[in-house]
Parts: C-alpha cells; structure tokens; sequence
C-alpha cells in the first residue's frame, strides 16, 4: 500500500480551479457529492428483522472475544451472551487476548467442551483456518462478527462461517469501506471541503487496512483536500506511537485533520501527542468505546468525533444469525449500519457509543420474547 501524501494545489493550478469552480480533476467530486453533516448524524440504522423462525432452546454457545480489555468487544460478547439468555442459551465467553495462537485454543476446548457453536468476534478465518475446519468436521456452527472468511480472503478456498453479521450497506467489507468514507466525509464537512488531513494507516489488519484505503479515497475525491498516509504498526501502541504521531504534526504543520482506523490508535499515543502539541485539530477516531467518548464528551482536542459501531446489537445479530442456521435458514441483515458521533451529536451522556435505534425490544418482539 502506498504511503506518498498527495501536495496541496498551489500557482496555477489553484488559479484554474478558482477560475473555473465548476470544473473537477477525472475521479474527483463536488460538494453535493459528499454526505451532508445530518445525513452523518442521522446515520442508516434500520430496525433489525422483524420475524424470525422459533427460537431453538437448550444450546451451549462458545464466544472468542477479540479481547475482553477492549471495549469494544467487551459489548459484542456481553450482547451476545444476554441474547442467548433470553432463547435459553449457556454461552461462555473466552479471551482471545488479539492473539491468533490464544483464538485457536479457544476454538479448540469449544470442540473439547462439545458446545453446539463457536461465535468468532474479530478474527479473519485465515488466522485461525485450521481450527475452524476441526470445529467444522465436529459438527460445530460459526458465526463470525467483523471477520473476513477464507473464501473471501482467498478465493478458491472453502467458506468456514456459517454465517457472519451483515449491516445496511452489506457484509463485512462494504461496510468498513463505507465507514472508512464517512470518517473522510465528517473532516470534509468540518474543513468546508478544505481538509489536510493525516491518515494513519496499517495494513496488518484487513479490516483495518480497508478502512484506511477508504477514507484516503473519498478524500482524494475532494478537490480542495489534501491527504497525507502515514504508516504504523498496531504493535507499536504506547511510547512508540505517540512518538510516530509527534514526528507526524511535526513534518505536517499546515494539517488540519486526522483520522485513525481505531479509537485504540488515540487511546495508546497519538490522542496524547495531539494534546501536547496543542494543535486543535479535526480528530476522527473510530469505534466509540468508553474512554474515546468520555474524550468527546469533555471536548479534548485529542478527538472530536468517530463513527459509532453498535457493539452490542452485533453480540444479538449473531445470536439470530445461529437460531436461523440452527433452523436450516439463512442469515439475514441485521439493520446495524453507520452513524457519525461528535460532542452535540449521539455522543449520549455515558458509556460506550450506543445507537439510537432500539434492537433490543425489536429482536424480542421477532423470537416472540414478552418478557
């Protein structure tokens, strides 16, 4: 992946597109081609699925955490652990610590403690391919939340996943694309279509790395903006990272933006950097955990906004998912989608981001839940 930044217009260059302001570079956008700030605060939740087949009973579940010390996945396994409360299910949550050898042990003593299904938060198949396969030829189901199967990752091989989450604007990868687009889209609108923006980018996370490929797309859509790429490593979190971001500002002195793939990334050094540099700036995070809205909350210039991921309608999403594939049916769209988060807008008054749309009470009402 190419980290070349792309150097502000300037002479005559500027001059044209000042001259002839309806006029765009091949690739390139107006101003109407972007989302407006309210199209990003409105978000595109829609109600998850209104029925659903009867509810199977009696089942032992299997959640491999991405990492119970994050947040983020915290929710996914607390929401899938109540949704399997609900239909009568015993899950049990291991900590897959973000470590493909520790995920594999679990999906193994899944096989060993002979649960009905795995529930993989997190992890790509790849990582952990062959254990999957054993679980598989057990007779184990999968489900996979924000996780990229081996067919799809490498075409030709065979599917491991049963099933995985879905959102409004499709499975997995479109919808980190369109995540990675409205993260540029919110510095877009902030900056009047003028943002020089620092992207941080890793690719040693698929997810992450389409994240990141998105955002610096839309923004070199945007004929005023200015993007620069930035390498990091996600092992490199703490002193080094906020040593990687100090030296960033430094060598960028006119960006007025910049934008992470996770809010881990501000949390573990470059939310820190940004402060000591004093610098206010548009700072686009990610997720919405706890400690990143507490941040937004309080209007640190360490981040001023994200797009929220409903961690916990991902945990009922996947529960659904494995009533449907305990029923012979097929997944169906969960109607989670994208909703852009900042101080005045669905920042809420605590906790971790929470979508508006109540998935909860309509999840209920599809199992014929009334309690």
């Amino acid at each position: 992946m190419s980290h070349r930044s792309r150097p502000p217009l300037s002479g005559f260059g500027a001059a044209l597109i000042g001259a002839f302001s309806g006029w765009l570079m091949p690739g390139q956008a107006g101003a109407s081609d972007f989302p407006s700030l309210q199209d990003l605060y409105t978000g595109s939740y829609r109600l998850p699925p209104s029925e659903s087949p009867k509810p199977v009973t009696g089942k032992k579940i299997w959640f491999v955490s991405c990492s119970q010390d994050v947040s983020l996945c915290a929710a996914e396994a607390a929401g899938t652990q109540e949704a399997g409360r609900l239909l009568g299910w015993d899950t049990t949550i291991f900590d897959g610590k973000y470590d493909p050898a520790v995920m594999a042990n679990g999906i193994r003593q899944a096989i060993a403690g002979k649960f009905d299904a795995v529930v993989l938060a997190g992890a790509d198949c790849n990582g952990v391919k062959g254990p999957l396969a054993e679980a598989r030829d057990s007779g184990l189901k999968i489900v996979s939340i924000e996780g990229v199967d081996c067919s799809v990752s490498d075409p030709g091989e065979p599917s491991l996943f049963d099933a995985a989450v879905t959102y409004v604007e499709g499975d997995l990868i479109p919808w980190v694309k369109k995540y990675g687009a409205w993260q540029a889209d919110y510095v877009i609108a902030k900056t009047g279509g003028k943002a020089e923006a620092i992207v941080l980018v890793s690719d040693e996370v698929l997810v992450s790395k389409l994240t990141s490929e998105a955002t610096i797309e839309e923004l070199k859509r945007c004929p005023g903006c200015t993007v620069h790429e930035v390498s990091f490593s996600y092992g490199s979190q703490g002193p080094q990272l906020q040593q990687l971001a100090e030296q960033a500002l430094l060598r960028f002195p006119n960006a007025n933006s910049l934008i992470v793939p996770a809010d881990s990334v501000i949390l573990s050094g470059v939310g820190p950097a940004i402060e000591a540099s004093g610098r206010d700036l548009v700072v686009v995070a990610a997720e919405g955990q706890e400690a990143t809205m507490n941040l937004v909350r309080a209007g640190s210039r360490q981040v001023s906004a994200g797009v929220g991921i409903p961690s916990a309608w991902e945990g009922y999403a996947a529960v659904d998912a494995l009533n449907r594939v305990f029923n012979g049916q097929p997944a169906v769209n969960s109607g989670a989608g994208l909703q852009v988060f900042d101080k005045d807008h669905n920042a809420g008054t605590a906790g971790a981001f929470n979508a508006s749309t109540d998935f909860v009470a309509a999840y209920k009402k599809a199992w014929g839940i009334t309690e």
